[in-house]
């Protein structure tokens, strides 16, 4: 992006006006959480737990149309508080990201390469080794 005198002056504009508000005492708290409901409407609230470590972490999962929608910590639960670590609160994005791998990869002994495997034979595999 070509940076200008006039969009420098726009958003220098922009910025003071933001902090002076904020000095004002004008609160903008009201109209995040109110996004934040807009985001969640409609969706179903599924109770699950962080899968990354032994903390046990309570999440609280929004699903609409079977998707995922938000993640966010249980204010509810003792353990966690409704804070979450930083891979829990990565949770979401790590769900929804396009470099999430979907299918099983098995690497033979002593080969270079990476072979798509179906999930019977993985299950298998693991199951007869364990």
């Amino acid at each position: 992006m070509k940076c200008t005198r006039r969009s420098f002056l726009k958003l220098a504009g922009a910025g003071v006006l933001t902090l002076t508000l904020g000095q004002l005492g004008i609160n903008i708290d009201d109209a995040m959480a109110y996004a934040g409901k807009l985001k969640i409407e409609g969706a179903k609230e599924v109770v699950t737990i962080c899968p990354f470590c032994s903390v046990c972490c309570q999440v609280i999962a929004y699903v609409r149309d079977g998707k995922l929608v938000s993640t966010e910590g249980d204010p509810d639960h003792p353990v966690n508080e409704g804070a979450l670590c930083a891979k829990g609160a990565a949770l979401f994005t790590m769900y929804t990201s396009d470099h999430r791998l979907t299918k099983p990869l098995y690497r033979a002994p002593h080969s270079d390469k990476w072979e798509e495997k179906d999930w019977d034979w993985t299950l298998n595999q693991i199951a007869r080794r364990v």
